[in-house]
């Protein structure tokens, strides 16, 4: 009998809901001035960073530094600044986007925690932007897998299909390489139909591999707008340390890379894996998660924000062998150190990013 996974072992099960269910708001409150500062009465002032035992404002939760004399909570400064929800609330989002193994649908959450959909949605997306920030970008080493996946911007199947096979259609909706369409055919799509594909990206995606069996132990993940060697060359020149081991498939965008890594690629046309041992297959393992949370999680990916969504899978793989428990800790943590957020904070009064996140 093979081994179990990691996430069905009891182990993993350290964290239950009830833990955050039989929770006062007051003890809500304590646990995230617990999470921040790791006490309830000593704290820097988010303000001028003086720790003291700073005078408190119990009528509005507050606390007043003895310092500079601003007033602060402990919210100040972090995605939930001016929140409306309740901290139990807040809680909650965060086990549900945590503990969820395949990505934590707003839809899906936002009736079972009693708050609207905008609110779940929001709440969400702060807490994805808070792992973007904080993701750790130190360069990659030793043996590394590299592919990339096409996502948003998906065309609709064409209004007519004279002279157009449903396997044809299938090839463009799930983006496949010409290497790998029969007969290197493609459907005609109509003006308005191409034009979906303007908000295609690509996530290009480097999976560090440990020892056998292991898997991947650390990957990052960067948005380009093409897969092309000048898109390509530069993100993994940034993330992966020169002198390398870099397996991928056989695209064009990787055929240079021999100059700075060793590297190896793979006919994906013909095989998975070659008579050398040669894959990329954590890099597809990746894409195949967040391909299915496009499809069968979310419904769909907007191009201004896809860096956070494929953020999220990369965080989500990483922490594969870690408990519910640490994986709670560790998104409170990048939560509490990121900062107000920058493209949801005033969003429904209609201020928006107004830029991407590429490379």
């Amino acid at each position: 009998m093979s081994k179990r996974p990691f996430c069905q072992t009891k182990a993993y099960r350290n964290l239950a809901e009830d833990a955050i269910t039989n929770l006062t708001e007051q003890q809500a409150r304590e646990q995230f001035t617990l999470f921040r500062w790791g006490s309830t009465t000593v704290m820097p002032c988010p303000s001028c960073n003086e720790i003291d035992e700073h005078y408190i404002r119990r009528s509005r939760n507050q606390w007043r530094c003895k310092h500079c004399f601003t007033d602060f909570s402990v919210t100040t400064g972090t995605p939930f600044l001016h929140r409306k929800l309740s901290f139990k609330k807040i809680l909650h989002l965060i086990y549900d986007f945590t503990s969820s193994p395949k990505g934590c649908a707003a839809n899906e959450n936002h009736a079972k925690r009693g708050v609207t959909l905008r609110a779940a949605f929001l709440n969400f997306h702060k807490i994805r932007e808070a792992l973007f920030e904080m993701r750790d970008q130190t360069p990659l080493s030793g043996l590394v897998h590299v592919d990339g996946g096409h996502f948003c911007g998906k065309p609709r199947r064409p209004r007519q299909r004279k002279q157009v096979t449903s396997a044809i259609v299938n090839n463009k909706l799930r983006n496949r390489k010409a290497s790998m369409i029969p007969g290197g055919q493609t459907p005609t799509l109509e003006p308005w139909n191409r034009d979906k594909l303007l908000n295609r990206r690509i996530a290009i995606v480097m999976a560090q591999i440990g020892e056998k069996g292991e898997g991947a132990t650390r990957s990052i993940v960067g948005v380009a707008m093409s897969e092309s060697a000048k898109d390509v060359i530069p993100l993994i020149k940034k993330y992966v340390v020169p002198g390398s081991t870099v397996w991928t498939d056989n695209g064009q965008a990787y055929s240079r890379l021999s100059t700075w890594y060793e590297h190896d690629s793979v006919t994906h046309s013909k095989e998975y894996s070659n008579d050398k041992g040669v894959n990329n297959n954590q890099a597809e393992s990746y894409f195949s998660r967040l391909r299915r949370a496009e499809y069968g999680v979310y419904h769909g990916m907007r191009h201004q924000y896809f860096a956070f969504y494929a953020n999220e899978y990369v965080w989500r793989a990483d922490m594969k062998k870690k408990s519910l428990g640490e994986k709670y800790a560790d998104a409170m943590e990048k939560i509490f150190k990121s900062g107000p957020s920058k493209s949801w904070r005033g969003y429904v009064q209609g201020h928006r990013l107004g830029f991407e996140y590429l490379g």
